[in-house]
This record gives structure tokens, C-alpha cells and sequence, in this order.
């Protein structure tokens, strides 16, 4: 049976042609509309994550916008 690996947190770390990453077995799969409407749904439900808790340096948002951007992109990357 075929393994795929999603990499969650790998894209804090990496960026694009990092030498720490596998990318000749990654695989970009494009996903439906629909789901990719789903997917962003989803992540706007992570108020803690996304949004700053209070004023304050110390309550920013725990992502990034460019973290938030790659987790509602159109497609996914995993891993074989």
C-alpha cells in the first residue's frame, strides 16, 4: 500500500528548493474547488492561530499570512 506523507510543519522551516527536502519524490496534487473552499473554511476556524488574542506584541497571531496563505492554496505537496 502507498504511504504519502503530508508535511505539516515542514513549511515553517523550508521554502522552496531548501537541500533539506525530499522534492523529487514530492507530488502536487491540485485540489477541487470545492474543497479548497472547505480547506479555507476550516482554517478560518483556528481564531487562536490566525488572529492576535489581545493587543500586544506577546498576543500576536500564531501564523504568519504566508503560513495561512500555503495552508489555503489551491493544491497540496506530500511526500512518497
Amino acid at each position: 500500500m502507498p504511504l504519502w506523507l503530508y508535511p505539516v510543519w515542514m513549511w515553517h522551516w523550508a521554502r522552496p528548493a531548501d537541500p533539506r527536502v525530499p522534492w523529487g519524490v514530492a507530488a502536487r496534487i491540485p485540489l477541487p474547488d470545492a474543497a479548497a473552499a472547505r480547506k479555507r473554511r476550516a482554517v478560518g476556524r483556528f481564531i487562536s492561530q490566525i488572529a492576535p488574542l489581545a493587543e500586544g506584541e506577546e498576543n500576536a497571531a500564531v501564523l504568519p499570512p504566508e503560513e495561512i496563505a500555503h495552508h489555503t492554496r489551491p493544491f497540496e505537496v506530500v511526500f512518497r
